[in-house]
């Protein structure tokens, strides 16, 4: 664990296992406390970078942000405070649009490429969505405005079948207590996160993941996302929320292990049986 003196932010990271470096981007609000189911075990094949996003977590806000690319841009600055040229990465809803600003920016950067439970474009059921969250923000108390996150989060199979580990999640993120000025910040940044047509281009090898039942970001728009990246994945994730990642994750880390690594699937590990509920299915675009 240590802090990085960027240009404008004190940047948190932490640095862990072996391997090829790659860097997870974390979502809305979050920090690198939300990666620690995942850590050990990427950690066995790779260098896992977590960070926490300016004047998020331990990281301090030297000049507030106001766009996307001024959180990308922290993240070329981190690259190079660590002396790494070209990093895999792994984002995760707005930390997913982050990494596609950091793809489409600085292409240079970034080897392979993870997108979980995002979008490429900020529609209008997006903002939305959005605007629902913002008023919940302004009005809700504070242990409501995570309640209805993580509902619209979840699964509704897996809060059926655990509702007590729900329960426990939202406990534990209201004793958090995340700001509603650092979430409010993050919700501008993305409400003008939009890239013209002619402008998006992401050149770097893509995996595109999604859950079934997304009630924040639908699979749809994630869908979209990856017939708009020449050669990507696209993997679905039956039965999933918005983050796989907690609710399945030994169905998908192998995957996002082996798409790091060598950039392919065996047809073996894919199934296709529509009789099997917990069968991804996988579509190269």
């Amino acid at each position: 664990m240590a802090w990085a003196e960027l240009t404008d932010s004190r940047c948190y990271y932490d640095v862990r296992g072996r391997g090829d470096p790659l860097l997870l981007v974390p979502g809305l609000g979050a920090t690198c406390e939300s990666w620690r189911n995942l850590t050990d075990a990427l950690g066995q094949h790779f260098s896992v970078i977590q960070f926490d996003n300016r004047g998020t977590g331990e990281s301090e806000a030297k000049r507030s942000p106001t766009t996307l690319a001024d959180l990308s841009s922290d993240i070329v600055e981190l690259l190079d405070h660590l002396q790494l040229e070209r990093v895999h990465v792994l984002g995760l809803s707005l930390g997913g649009i982050i990494a596609q600003r950091l793809a489409m920016d600085h292409p240079s950067r970034i080897d392979r490429l993870v997108l979980v439970s995002c979008a490429d474009a900020f529609t209008p059921y997006l903002r939305e969505v959005a605007k629902l969250l913002g008023q919940a923000l302004r009005h809700f108390p504070p242990d409501a405005f995570v309640r209805t996150m993580e509902l619209l989060s979840v699964s509704p199979e897996y809060l059926d079948a655990n509702p007590a580990i729900v329960e426990e999640r939202i406990k534990d993120q209201c004793r958090k207590r995340i700001p509603k000025l650092v979430l409010a910040r993050q919700l501008r940044c993305l409400a003008c996160s939009d890239v013209e047509e002619k402008d998006y281009h992401i050149p770097a090898p893509t995996l595109v993941i999604a859950g079934e039942y997304d009630g924040l970001i639908p699979m749809c728009y994630s869908r979209r996302m990856s017939e708009r990246i020449a050669g990507s994945q696209f993997m679905l994730v039956n039965s999933a929320g918005h983050n796989p990642l907690v609710e399945c994750p030994e169905r998908v880390l192998p995957r996002i292990v082996q798409f790091l690594s060598d950039g392919r699937y065996r047809a073996e590990d894919v199934a296709h049986d529509e009789s099997d509920q917990h069968g991804e299915a996988l579509v190269e675009a």
